[in-house]
């Protein structure tokens, strides 16, 4: 009986940790079949034109609840309200963030901050580039 017991709990154990995908097919298989996926990008290892992007966050986690799936490319965004985005000290801003995660295995991600307001930008888009792996790692 405690071997049974035993057994029980190492099979729940086992499916409570995430699993690593590591390029566009296990994660299109991933959300195809309905799981979740979580994001997890660094952003000091992805390219981008932005370099002051790069001094305000440094890892960022989002696990989307709506995903799109594509032929060549899988796609998700979300809009997150704030009033501690460091370049506007106490304005209400919306953050606009999109992945798009491709078959040739990256991420490219934008971010624009909004005014709440109104909904004006307040920022030019900036964009990211991370490579499947090295800058973003998907668990599902």
């Amino acid at each position: 009986m405690k071997k049974l017991v035993l057994i029980s709990f190492l099979f729940i154990a086992t499916n409570s940790f995430a699993g690593e995908l590591h390029n566009f097919s296990e994660i299109k298989s991933a959300v195809t079949t309905g799981k979740s996926i979580h994001i997890a990008t660094d952003f000091v290892k992805c390219s981008t034109s932005k370099k002051e992007a790069l001094l305000s966050a440094h890892v960022g986690v989002f696990t989307p609840n709506e995903i799109q799936v594509i032929d060549t490319h899988i796609a998700t965004s979300f809009m997150h309200f704030t009033l501690n985005n460091p370049s506007f000290p106490d304005v209400p801003v919306y953050e606009f963030v999109r992945y798009t995660i491709t078959d040739d295995n990256n991420l490219n991600l934008s971010y624009q901050a909004l005014d709440a307001r109104n909904y004006a930008p307040l920022t030019k888009k900036a964009s990211f580039n991370c490579k499947i792996d090295m800058g973003v790692k998907i668990y599902d």
